[in-house]
């Protein structure tokens, strides 16, 4: 028993070490093909992903080129403002701070075009570039999937 705790103690440790210095993606991310508000996509991803993606880096916009390919439309990612003319943007998964310099707005967004305090949810518009819009509207979504990393390290 010692000598199998053992052996799955070091494989664990050259998994992470693998993935902290060769930058392996432990997470996919879901072009999901179904209409639905900021809120209900936001719910879906939650009941059988991990979240509404999360973009942090242009290696995430490059995965997401990737699983893109194609005809896909615009679609609601895990950005939005809580707090209702004040522009702050969040996150939707827990524990991720939104960080400006790494944001990827289309030229001109956000711009509250409508109501200041209606363009509160984040869409990916076709050219990999955000937008703020209503959350109301239908849309496709990209989900996030982290639930892999957990299964990983279970060994």
């Amino acid at each position: 028993l010692t000598g199998k705790f053992l052996r799955m103690s070091i494989i664990k440790t050259f998994l992470m070490w693998y993935c902290c210095f060769m930058d392996c993606q432990l997470y996919q991310f879901h072009y999901i093909n179904e209409n639905k508000t900021w809120t209900e996509a936001q719910q879906y991803c939650r009941e059988k992903h991990t979240d509404l993606v999360t973009v942090t880096n242009m290696k995430d916009m490059k995965r997401l080129i990737n699983i893109s390919a194609g005809e896909m439309k615009e679609a609601w990612i895990g950005l939005y403002d809580q707090t209702h003319g004040n522009r702050t943007w969040y996150w939707s998964l827990p524990g991720v701070e939104f960080n400006e310099s790494e944001s990827n707005w289309y030229p001109g967004e956000p711009t509250d075009r409508v109501n200041p305090i209606s363009e509160n949810c984040g869409v990916l518009n076709t050219n990999l570039e955000w937008r703020d819009t209503a959350c109301k509207p239908l849309r496709y979504f990209l989900c996030y999937d982290g639930e892999n990393i957990k299964l990983l390290f279970l060994i």
